[in-house]
């Protein structure tokens, strides 16, 4: 089978193609086929932020983490934070390779690397996002309003570096 058949057989299988083919929807099926890429990561960096947000609110305020301190450091913060990241990435990690990217790459060893290609991507931007939510502790301590508008706002910066990063580096086509 072709690389271009190969892309169609896959593309079949896309639930978000398939919704785009209802009647009502068909109107904004050629917006969507020409904006797919950037649409779709949109669409799932939206999901995994709404996932980032509610499982920060879960550590920090359903189970008060956001009290725990070792000296004046927020550690329950910080480890609320970093539990909820890890989990995105893998969540982000599906997504952009199925829905967005739709990669192609096959095999353990390749979609390791291709993983592991993510994940280092990644790593700049969340010691970004654990830095921005810590600089809002230090200049808001206390406020847990401004903590999370400060773990908003890191999470906008992320998800526009995070894509640049997928697109030019780690799912980029090699055709």
């Amino acid at each position: 089978m072709s690389p271009k058949a190969t892309d169609e057989v896959y593309m079949e299988k896309d639930i978000f193609d398939k919704i785009m083919s209802l009647p009502g929807l068909r109107v904004f099926e050629d917006f969507y086929q020409k904006h797919r890429e950037g649409l779709l990561y949109l669409f799932f960096g939206g999901v995994t932020t709404l996932l980032n947000l509610c499982l920060s609110a879960l550590f920090w305020y359903v189970l008060k983490w956001e009290s725990w301190y070792l000296g004046s450091f927020a550690i329950g913060t910080f480890l609320g934070n970093l539990i909820s990241i890890i989990i995105c990435m893998v969540f982000a990690y599906v997504t952009n390779r199925h829905y967005v990217f739709r990669s192609q790459v096959r095999g353990t060893k390749e979609i390791t690397i291709e993983f592991l290609k993510f994940v280092s991507g990644r790593v700049a931007t969340l010691i970004i996002e654990i830095g921005g939510v810590q600089l809002t502790v230090i200049l808001f301590p206390g406020d847990s309003v401004a903590l999370f508008i400060g773990k908003l706002i890191t999470q906008i910066l992320v998800i526009l570096i995070n894509f640049i990063v997928s697109k030019l580096i780690v799912f980029r086509d090699k055709s």
